[in-house]
C-alpha cells in the first residue's frame, strides 16, 4: 500500500482494490473523498485546502442537497416572481431531490447528474423539462460554490440537454382574412385582432388596461402580464425584463377596434350592474374580474375550425404579426422592440427565415431594375 504524507497536505494512499484514497482533517474531524488516481486525490487536498483557507467549515461539507435547496429558494422569493419560483419548487420537488436530495453537496458528481437526466428520459419527460432541471440544478450548485462550500460545479461537466424549438405556424394573408371574418361577433375578436396587429403575447394582452392607451399618439404601453399562480388566483407581474415594458405603435383601424370594443364593454358593464368589478381591463370577464387564458384558447381553436383553418397555437398569431413585419422589409431592431426581446439576435433567430426571404426577393428587384438588354456593337 503506497502511502504519502506532507506537512498540511493531508494524506494520500492507495487501498487493496486499486482506489486512491485522500483525507485532510478539519476542525478535528477527518474529511475522505476517493479518486481514480493519485493525481486526482492531490488535487482535491490542494482544492480542500483552499476552500479551509477561505473559511470552510466541517458542517458546511456535510450540507445535504435538500437542506441547501430549502434556503435557495428562500432566497429567490425575494428576487423572482411568483409564478417562477412555484416553477423552481415543482421541479425541485418533483424531479431533482427524490434522487439527489439526501446526499450532501460534496458528494454529487457529474455521474449523478447525468444518471438524473437518464432517469427523467426513461420516465417519459421532455426535453423541455431535464432542461428546466439542468439550468435550475445548475443555478443551487452555484451558490453552494459562492458560499465556499463547493470548489467547482459538477453540472458544468454535463452537457446541456438540447430542446427542439416548437415549430411556429404562420398564418398568410388570406387565412388572415379567413379567421378574423370567423371571428367576427365573437366575445373575444378584439383580442385576436390586437395579437395579429400587435404581436403581444397572451398574458401581456389580458394585462392591458385602458389608462394603457394613449389615443392622441396612437400607442400602447405594455407595463404588466396577467399571470394564474395556483392558490392565489390571477396576479398582474411586471414583464421579465426592461424589453418587455415597451410602447407599441399603432394604427388608426386599431384605435377604431378598441373604440368598438369599448362601446360594447359598457353595454356588459349596464347588463352586470352591481356583480362588475372595475378593473380597468380591456380584456375583462363579463364582470369586470381578469379573463382565463384557457377560455380564448378554447374559443380560439372553435374559430380556427370555422374557418377551415389548420389547427395552431395562439402565440402562432403574435409569431404571424412579428413574422409579417419582417417580411415587408422592417428593420430588425424595429421588430425586436415591437416584439419586446432583449437582443436583436433573439429575433433573427425567430423570425430569420423572413430575413432570407426578404433577401431574395430584394435581389430578384434589383435584378428587375437591371437588365442587361442585347446592344449590337459598332
Amino acid at each position: 500500500m503506497a502511502k504519502r504524507r506532507g506537512n498540511n497536505e493531508g494524506t494520500i494512499y492507495q487501498r487493496k482494490d486499486g482506489l486512491w484514497c485522500a483525507q485532510i482533517s478539519l476542525n478535528g474531524r477527518r474529511l475522505t473523498q476517493y479518486g481514480k488516481s493519485q493525481t486526482e486525490c492531490r488535487l482535491w487536498i490542494k482544492q480542500m485546502l483552499a476552500r479551509i483557507d477561505h473559511g470552510m467549515t466541517y458542517d458546511s461539507t456535510q450540507v445535504t442537497l435538500d437542506r441547501f435547496v430549502e434556503n435557495w429558494l428562500n432566497g429567490k422569493e425575494l428576487a423572482r416572481r411568483p409564478k417562477t419560483v412555484i416553477q423552481y419548487r415543482q421541479v425541485v420537488q418533483q424531479h431533482i431531490l427524490p434522487f439527489l436530495g439526501r446526499m450532501r453537496l460534496q458528494e454529487i458528481q457529474p455521474v449523478h447528474i447525468q444518471k438524473l437526466y437518464s432517469i427523467k428520459k426513461e420516465e417519459g419527460r421532455g426535453a423541455r423539462t431535464i432542461q428546466l432541471i439542468h439550468a435550475i440544478l445548475h443555478n443551487i450548485l452555484k451558490q453552494a460554490e459562492r458560499e465556499g462550500i463547493l470548489s467547482h460545479n459538477s453540472v458544468d461537466a454535463v452537457e446541456r440537454p438540447k430542446v427542439e424549438q416548437a415549430e411556429m405556424q404562420i398564418l398568410n394573408e388570406e387565412q388572415i382574412r379567413q379567421f378574423l371574418s370567423a371571428a367576427s361577433g365573437s366575445p373575444f375578436e378584439t383580442v385576436y385582432y390586437l395579437a395579429l396587429t400587435t404581436g403581444m403575447r397572451a398574458s401581456e394582452l389580458l394585462g392591458l388596461k385602458w389608462s394603457d392607451v394613449d389615443g392622441k399618439k396612437s400607442t400602447l404601453f405594455v407595463h404588466r402580464q396577467m399571470q394564474y399562480i395556483a392558490g392565489q388566483g390571477y396576479i398582474f407581474s411586471q414583464p421579465k425584463t426592461q424589453a418587455g415594458r415597451r410602447q407599441i405603435k399603432v394604427g388608426a383601424s386599431t384605435l377604431k377596434e378598441l373604440e368598438a370594443h369599448r362601446n360594447r364593454q359598457s353595454i356588459q358593464k349596464s347588463i352586470a350592474g352591481e356583480r362588475w368589478q372595475e378593473n380597468d381591463l380591456i380584456f375583462p370577464t363579463t364582470i369586470g374580474t381578469p379573463l382565463d387564458y384557457k377560455r380564448v384558447t378554447k374559443e380560439f381553436k372553435r374559430l380556427l375550425k370555422r374557418a377551415g383553418l389548420p389547427e395552431i397555437r395562439f402565440h402562432d398569431l403574435r409569431h404571424t404579426s412579428l413574422n409579417t413585419l419582417m417580411e415587408m422589409g422592417l428593420p430588425v431592431n424595429t421588430v425586436q422592440r415591437r416584439a419586446g426581446h432583449t437582443r436583436a439576435s433573439t429575433t433573427v433567430d425567430i423570425y430569420g427565415h423572413a430575413t432570407a426571404q426578404s433577401l431574395e426577393e430584394a435581389a430578384e428587384k434589383i435584378e428587375e431594375l437591371i437588365t442587361r438588354e442585347s446592344v449590337e456593337l459598332q
